[in-house]
């Protein structure tokens, strides 16, 4: 007897946990079970071909947002192939309209719910062939689950996790009842030890894994549970593991704090979700959040430059129109937060939000992932224009590559949301969403979007933004003393922007906006032949000679960004925890005249 587990994932890094979970608790019937992990990307051909080599006696899928339109494809062709197979489903997509889903796809059954206990129930009755008594929809009721102390630690070969996230979790259920979300159904909470995750992560350290991605819905909901994790992965830090937890901001206390400075850069990041900062909002979908909390922790964790802090907001919530969406993207802009994730509103089945959503005039698609279409506060015009904003956001914030480049250009519009949403226009006017524009074509965009802005803007007194390496800053914010003609302006655009490029990439060639060095030839020269005599700047090429340095190190004078000209030596041996930028050090060019 086999049983076939099946995940298909949104992308080869992920790995589906539920179904570990699953297989570990089968108990003495875990060597019947298999697991087949599969993502969107392949074909449905691919993965019907895949289970069914496999011959399995009964096929249990993993049912997400994610994979449905997957398994709609799939799971008619599977009853064809294997007709004595019995498919059953589970998981957040099945669970709340389960009946319907049992007859949509034939289904000899769903489980719902947590599903380690159920899915014991049914690893056994198969063994023991009495599974025709088996109920079609088995439940996994507050009184039919196990607690997470019981369920076993199931990662042991590495090898099957190689290039991929590892996923743990150390508390099941969320305190908080935020209508949109499926966590709110069921507001049962359960912990796993203390002294039992620490061992496990001692398991993760060992092997340095590259991150483990904490699922816990707000890990820092129980302080004496959250605390002392992040002190032993303090204390116990392996200079290679990066852990990716879910919190509420407005919870940290200077407990939190204290222990959060001291983090080595990089070994921790933070997701924060926001979602709103309309008190209206926040408190229609049931949410508790007091944002000037949230603000003050991230602007202080930001300032220690060791912690990677990715902020979330929520297009389509009730009681925000266009405009108050704005002020919210403005107000949590305002953080710069390394990452800044706009996303649109899912309806999900079963979720507050579903049940109200004529109260709200809410439209959405009505296939997964079930996303917002138009509410009484946005129109499908207003979405449209988000969704651009979006990609620009995506495009040019997230990726971190044009970080001083921006900061330059936002006081040439009214708001930073302003900036995005033309830059998005421009996208539009020139054809260029749907196209896969190269790393440096999307420098050249910038650059052409930007001077006719400037262009178009004359003469202009500015605030020039600290140039940043990510690391440290080399240069204080100054006011300009008069307005600069245009021609300036843009010679400090091309030098932003030139900058920001040679942050991140190693060009084998200058790029097409690149002055000439040529003027500069002999300073560079001696610069480098000095740092191959002292090793001061770049101690940890120290065993590089002059020759090595030129391949190792790119060094460019700027002459407008600075104060004075100067020449930026970039190293890429390494790079910025962070930001992935490369490291800089600052020559004055005086100190060579």
């Amino acid at each position: 007897m086999k049983i076939l587990l099946v995940a298909v994932n949104a992308r080869y890094i992920h790995s589906n946990p539920a179904l570990y979970s699953l297989k570990a608790c089968a108990g003495k019937y875990e060597t019947c079970v298999e697991i087949a992990e599969f993502t969107v990307n392949q074909q449905a051909a691919y993965i019907l071909s895949e289970i069914y080599r496999r011959k399995p006696d009964v096929i249990a899928f993993s049912c997400y947002i994610w994979n449905r339109g997957m398994l709609d494809a799939i799971i008619p062709d599977l009853h064809k192939l294997l007709p004595k197979a019995e498919i059953w489903a589970g998981g957040p997509e099945v669970t709340y309209d389960a009946a319907e889903t049992i007859r949509a796809w034939n289904l000899r059954g769903v489980m719902t719910g947590p599903g380690e206990a159920v899915f014991s129930l049914l690893a056994a009755a198969y063994a023991a062939g009495s599974a025709q008594h088996l109920p079609s929809i088995l439940e996994g009721s507050s009184s039919h689950r196990m607690k997470l102390d019981d369920i076993p630690f199931w990662y042991e070969d590495m090898q099957d996790f190689a290039h991929r996230i590892i996923y743990y979790e150390s508390s099941r259920g969320c305190p908080f009842s935020c209508s949109y979300c499926l966590s709110s159904i069921d507001r049962t909470m359960d912990f796993r030890s203390v002294d039992r995750v620490l061992r496990e992560l001692d398991f993760f350290l060992e092997k340095k894994v590259p991150q483990v991605k904490f699922v816990d819905r707000t890990f820092n909901c129980k302080k004496e549970h959250a605390l002392p994790i992040l002190r032993h992965i303090l204390e116990h830090d392996n200079g290679v593991t990066n852990f990716h937890f879910e919190i509420a901001a407005d919870l940290l206390d200077e407990d939190y704090f204290t222990i959060m400075e001291r983090l080595r850069p990089g070994a921790v990041q933070l997701e924060i979700g926001v979602q709103s900062t309309n008190e209206k909002t926040i408190t229609e979908i049931q949410r508790k959040m007091d944002f000037s909390k949230v603000s003050h922790a991230v602007r202080r964790i930001s300032s220690q430059k060791n912690i990677h802090i990715h902020l979330d907001l929520i297009a389509g919530l009730p009681f925000e129109d266009l405009h108050r969406f704005q002020t919210s993207f403005n107000d949590v802009y305002a953080l710069r937060p390394l990452q800044l994730q706009l996303g649109f509103l899912k309806v999900l089945k079963g979720s507050e939000m579903e049940r109200r959503a004529c109260e709200y005039g809410l439209l959405y698609t009505d296939r997964p992932p079930y996303e917002v279409l138009s509410t009484k506060w946005l129109s499908y015009g207003d979405l449209c224009c988000l969704k651009q904003v979006e990609e620009m956001v995506e495009i040019y914030y997230n990726s971190g590559q044009f970080a001083n480049t921006l900061e330059f250009l936002c006081p040439y519009f009214e708001s930073p949301y302003d900036m995005y949403k033309n830059l998005g226009a421009w996208y539009e006017e020139h054809g260029l969403f749907g196209i896969q524009s190269s790393r440096i074509r999307k420098y050249e965009i910038l650059l052409e979007f930007a001077s006719t802005r400037i262009s178009r803007n004359g003469q202009a007194t500015l605030i020039l933004p600290s140039i940043c390496s990510g690391r440290t800053e080399t240069q204080e914010q100054n006011v300009t003393a008069e307005p600069l003609s245009t021609d300036k302006q843009l010679s400090l655009l091309r030098e932003y922007l030139l900058y920001d490029l040679y942050l991140r990439e190693q060009m084998k060639s200058s790029p097409s906006f690149a002055p000439s060095q040529e003027p500069w030839k002999e300073a560079i020269h001696h610069i480098l032949h000095k740092e191959a005599g002292e090793h001061v700047l770049f101690p940890e090429l120290a065993d590089c000679n002059y020759r090595e340095l030129t391949r190792a190190l790119h060094v460019e004078v700027f002459t407008a960004v600075f104060d004075a000209p100067c020449a930026i030596l970039f190293c890429y041996r390494q790079r910025d925890p962070l930001t992935n930028n490369g490291i800089t050090a600052k020559v004055s060019l005086a100190d060579l005249l």
